[in-house]
């Protein structure tokens, strides 16, 4: 049996004990046991259990690299929206771990401070997957698009199978974020 990447056992433990325990009853230490980690490799590998949300984020961001190829031919505006659904695709096989860890963040405000950084450098990958993370604001278009997917997890965790009201919160936020989202300047191409 090949030996897995201690980052994978540790995500994948992690989405495992999220879908049966609140996030305020999860410890790094039981995601360290679970995941097969000893605590003194924790440090380096996630120090904290924000740590490992960050770590989640980021395999997801590499998961919609995978499987989202972005049309050119799109506005950017539809490249946006289709990149925030392929986030969604991604998530969809951990709903059950995601809910929690939504429902526990709201609990959490320290936490959500933690994690900050993180889900904006998820969301700067997910525009540079659009296209859009070039230009004057890309630093705004990062918090503004990492707003828009969060406001649209709730949704989607008690949405149908398809998805229409994930869809449509989705293209609200990015209808009303439009004017500061992509830009225009005068002699300047898309944002």
């Amino acid at each position: 049996m090949a030996k897995t990447d201690p980052e994978k056992r540790l995500t994948d433990a992690a989405l495992k004990l999220l879908a049966k325990t609140p996030w305020a009853d999860l410890s790094l230490t039981a995601m360290a046991k679970a995941a097969r980690v000893p605590m003194k490799e924790m440090f380096t590998l996630a120090p904290s259990r924000e740590a490992v949300v960050g770590l989640l984020l980021k395999r997801f961001g590499a998961a919609v690299a995978e499987s989202h190829t972005p049309e050119a031919s799109e506005d950017l505006r539809s490249r946006m929206f289709d990149v925030a659904m392929a986030w969604f695709d991604v998530l969809a096989p951990h709903r059950k771990a995601i809910r929690s860890l939504s429902d526990g963040l709201k609990r959490d405000p320290f936490a959500l401070i933690a994690l900050r950084s993180d889900a904006v450098a998820a969301s700067q990958w997910l525009l540079a997957l659009a296209g859009a993370d070039k230009g004057p604001l890309s630093a705004a278009k990062s918090i503004g698009f990492a707003i828009i997917l969060a406001r649209a997890v709730p949704v989607w965790v008690e949405d149908g199978e398809d998805l229409s009201k994930t869809m449509a919160q989705i293209d609200r936020d990015l209808s009303r974020a439009e004017g500061w989202l992509s830009p225009r300047q005068s002699g300047s191409q898309e944002a």
